[in-house]
């Protein structure tokens, strides 16, 4: 039997209420009941249809929602991560390869303007922090306009993640160089060198993002994401 609007609403509305606010989330654990509820109410039409939701959350064990809402966190963020990785890779073959070759070349030469070369790593440095406070405000942005999150989306705790991890590597390898280290054009081309690759991962996140963003509205093209 098929499910009405009301119905539907119904079950929306209580997985909602146990703490599922993610859209994709919700509309798959809907769909989930909404599976289950139809085949018992082909066998029993008159069945108590709020005291049957419950009893379907029950089977979710004693954390509920919780242990599944992790589940999927933990599977999405594993999908960005490997889509971000292998759009990383795509830099290092061609065409994308001479975008890779030129913006060290630019840094380079730029390093080069410096007498000092601490002083250019403190500003690549600088550099990182905007971009970290840049991912705030494009999270704060995005908030306000959303009229139903995504997990998928949950641009905030994917990129916190990922760039604290590119800046926590680039300030370690800043730290551990002593002052005749910065004087060796070696060592300063080879921590460049991690800047662009470390710049190059957080560009790919950004683009799988982007991606991630452009499918999730052809998917649902009546929720403003």
């Amino acid at each position: 039997m098929e499910l009405t609007k009301e119905q539907l609403l119904q079950i929306d509305n209580y997985i909602f209420s146990c703490g599922i606010k993610y859209y994709d989330v919700k509309a798959e654990i809907v769909d989930h009941f909404a599976n289950i509820l139809e085949d018992k109410l082909d066998k029993n039409p008159n069945l108590d249809f709020k005291k049957e939701i419950e009893n379907i959350h029950s089977s979710f064990s004693d954390n509920g929602f919780n242990k599944l809402l992790k589940e999927k966190t933990k599977s999405v963020h594993k999908i960005f991560y490997k889509q971000s990785f292998d759009y990383l890779v795509s830099f290092f073959k061609f065409p994308k390869i001479l975008i890779s070759g030129t913006l060290f070349y630019a840094l380079f030469l730029m390093m080069n303007l410096f007498n000092d070369k601490q002083d250019f790593f403190f500003w690549l440095y600088s550099f990182l922090l905007i971009l970290i406070v840049r991912i705030f405000y494009q999270s704060w942005k995005t908030k306000k306009q959303q009229k139903a999150r995504f997990l998928i989306l949950n641009k905030t705790n994917n990129f916190l993640q990922m760039f604290n991890f590119i800046f926590i590597s680039f300030n370690s390898i800043t730290n551990i160089r002593g002052a005749e280290s910065f004087l060796n054009p070696i060592h300063n081309n080879i921590q460049l060198g991690v800047f662009v690759l470390l710049l190059l991962f957080y560009w790919s996140g950004e683009s799988v993002f982007h991606l991630t963003k452009k499918i999730v509205k052809e998917q649902y093209p009546n929720v403003i994401v």
